[in-house]
């Protein structure tokens, strides 16, 4: 049963008037407020938790409008606990947030604040009302960064976090979430819900971004007043990503596959990527017209930076067999499934540890490398490549696209024996030269 104390503010200061507090317990609910209810400390009686109302022998002018104003001040306390008792009562209780009492007396004390606009009647009221407007909205919405509308990368990402939005609520038992419940509580149990598929640090954080990002939007918009979104975190990890090397890349390229057009195709789709340093996004918008003496020139779509590119002999070699017309392109998705199989028939399989935190755990696991590849391999080759040979970093970065060193180096991937190699090469070089 819910139990209601109410006592005096024991702040010392000058004031003559003290200020009555009020503490709310049920279960694990505690809570405490202020009630912007003020009287003479000499008139609350400590006991019975109340205001007393003297009855004065002799009254003028100043205790009548005393006991007046006592009297009022009695009143508007027993409302106030009644309006309390009766808000929990008539509550759901995944919204007792950590300032639901607060909340409570706000709109007790000040309800003009809390008038409904005309206006908002026709306003999402829960969580996934607004996520489906979201969605719905998206194609026309731009990337704040770049100006542009946002890919179909964007939009499908944001059904993916809707759809387990919608599992989570249905594992919880509810059909949908008040603004209100969108608080620590929630956070922590739909990480928790995420980590149970086994989802990486990296997956568990995206999902949390898109939602934060969502929630944001719904303040910006005026359907959410809440804010406890802002101290969500967003899970990060670096992941010990493979990329191949320069002997792998050409033990690829001489890899048959006459009788097998469709790893042809995208066997060449990715020795262009790892040539070029480009995003497969990128490099599928990329014509004949931005092929020109001896370069590929074009504005990157994830940053709008235009690079340019030197054609390498291979991507010369690819280029030429397709007579200048890139390779005809598959959706992502289906280049990585096919790109595995075409690095495993190249016999590229060296055995790779990778350490992630899966499920809340942090786990080491063995792959074969094709196991290991993606579109996003081929980028990071390039970077990886062009590093070891030894061109400046910021040669690099011009052709990649990369506006700064520390997203740039995320993508080298040289392990500690092969830093060593390099440090060894470039000290025999050194020698050599002074001889």
């Amino acid at each position: 049963m819910a139990t209601i104390y109410l006592s005096l503010s024991a702040k010392a200061d000058t004031n003559p008037q003290k200020e009555i507090r009020i503490r709310f317990k049920h279960g694990s609910i505690d809570q405490q407020a202020k009630t912007n209810i003020f009287l003479p400390a000499e008139y609350w009686d400590r006991e019975a938790q109340r205001i007393m109302i003297p009855n004065f022998r002799l009254m003028n002018d100043e205790k009548k409008q005393l006991k007046i104003h006592l009297a009022a001040q009695n009143e508007k306390l027993n409302a106030l606990v009644a309006v309390v008792q009766t808000a929990f009562n008539d509550a759901d209780r995944s919204c007792i947030f950590s300032d639901w009492l607060k909340l409570v007396i706000d709109q007790y004390n000040f309800p003009e604040k809390y008038e409904p606009q005309i206006e908002e009647e026709e306003k999402a009221k829960t969580l996934f009302q607004f996520v489906e407007h979201f969605i719905r909205e998206a194609t026309g919405r731009k990337d704040k960064n770049t100006g542009r509308p946002l890919t179909h990368n964007n939009i499908q990402q944001y059904k993916a976090t809707e759809k387990h939005l919608k599992d989570f609520a249905k594992s919880m038992g509810s059909r949908d979430f008040d603004f209100c419940a969108i608080e620590q509580s929630f956070y922590d149990k739909f990480v928790s819900f995420l980590q149970g598929k086994e989802f990486t640090a990296n997956s568990v954080g995206k999902h949390i971004r898109i939602l934060k990002l969502m929630l944001n939007e719904a303040t910006i918009q005026g359907y959410n007043t809440y804010n406890y979104y802002n101290s969500f975190h967003v899970f990060t990890e670096e992941i010990d990503n493979v990329y191949l090397t320069e002997t792998e890349l050409r033990q690829l390229k001489d890899k048959d596959f006459s009788k097998v057009p469709y790893l042809d195709r995208v066997r060449d789709w990715f020795l262009l990527l790892a040539w070029t340093g480009c995003r497969f996004s990128d490099l599928e918008k990329v014509g004949k017209t931005d092929i020109k003496d001896g370069f590929i020139s074009f504005r990157q779509q994830k940053t709008n930076a235009k690079v340019t590119i030197p054609l390498h002999p291979v991507v010369l070699e690819v280029l030429e067999k397709y007579n200048y017309n890139l390779p005809e392109p598959i959706s992502n998705q289906r280049f990585n499934e096919y790109v595995k199989e075409a690095v495993k028939l190249a016999e590229i399989n060296s055995v790779e540890s990778l350490t992630v935190t899966k499920g809340g755990r942090l786990v080491t696991e063995k792959y074969e490398k094709w196991e290991l590849v993606s579109s996003h391999t081929g980028r990071r080759s390039f970077c990886t490549n062009m590093y070891k040979r030894g061109l400046p970093t910021l040669m690099i970065m011009s052709i990649s696209g990369h506006k700064t060193e520390k997203s740039f180096l995320k993508y080298i991937k040289v392990k500690q024996n092969e830093h060593a190699e390099m440090m060894k090469k470039a000290w025999e070089d050194m020698y050599k030269s002074n001889k």
